[in-house]
């Protein structure tokens, strides 16, 4: 596992464990944060997985730009 795969997989835990607490309700963040950290799991997985699987990764690459673009496209209207 290189380095980058290491860090990726960190930051994508963290972010996990975070949109847990705000499920839960231990933790009460704002939608945009929550828009960010999805995005940032998202990202995280998919830098994870882009060596092995190249297709998936810059599907879910997509994913998470298109959820940031969608929150605040809707937030301009």
């Amino acid at each position: 596992m290189k380095r980058y795969e290491q860090f990726a997989f960190v930051i994508s835990a963290i972010c996990a464990f975070i949109l847990l607490l705000n499920l839960v309700g231990v933790i009460n963040i704002s939608s945009l944060y929550n828009t960010l950290l999805t995005a940032l799991t998202i990202a995280s997985i998919a830098t994870f997985n882009v060596r092995n699987y190249r297709s998936i990764g810059i599907i879910l690459y997509a994913i998470a730009v298109f959820m940031i673009v969608i929150y605040f496209a809707n937030g301009m209207v």
